[in-house]
């Protein structure tokens, strides 16, 4: 493999990770949101306006970040398109390719990333007529711990092929750690 070809490899690692980072932030903002809003109630009643629009804003970033994993359109940076660029570089590398199937396929089940591609197709991408429609929103209901489950899918898999390619493992989950206590933090000042 020459140097520009390890190079293309370790740029689409990279922004795979860089995507996870914000995944797990808008996660963990979402995260203690929730936990602020369970815990301590009356702190978010004066700001009903401005915890609507956070809430919201930080559902529709975060459908999108997860949407990034899984886009397979020209161009993008995707998982899909680092299955292209390994396939195309790793062509005799039987396991390296047999691996990319199962996973490759196992993306294509997840339940919830069809959830989430229905999120971000319908409401956020395309304000569809589906807005109100309530079966839509019953049909495509997600608990956090769902869409927790979902980052951790992306970020083993991505780990899997940073350590065997590059032999690394990135920290993508703990840099955003702090956020959810800071949310916490913020309201009660």
């Amino acid at each position: 493999m020459n140097t520009d070809q390890q190079k293309n490899i370790e740029d689409a690692i990279d922004n795979l990770c860089e995507n996870l980072v914000w995944t797990w932030a808008y996660y963990r903002a979402l995260a203690g949101l929730h936990k602020l809003a369970k815990d301590s109630p009356k702190l978010l009643e004066p700001y009903p306006e401005f915890i609507s629009c956070l809430y919201h804003g930080l559902f529709d970033a975060l459908f999108l970040k997860l949407s990034h994993f899984v886009d397979s359109s020209k161009g993008a940076s995707g998982i899909p398109s680092m299955f292209k660029l390994l396939r195309r570089y790793y062509l005799n590398d039987k396991s390296l390719i047999d691996q990319i199937k199962i996973d490759d396929k196992s993306l294509s089940e997840k339940t919830n990333m069809r959830k989430i591609s229905n999120w971000r197709n319908q409401i956020v991408a395309h304000l569809s007529h589906t807005i109100h429609d309530s079966d839509f929103f019953n049909d495509n209901k997600l608990h956090l711990s769902e869409i927790q489950d979902l980052i951790i899918f992306f970020e083993s898999m991505i780990n899997t092929y940073s350590k065997k390619l590059l032999q690394r493992v990135n920290d993508t989950r703990y840099p955003s750690i702090s956020v959810e206590q800071e949310i916490s933090n913020m309201m009660r000042s």
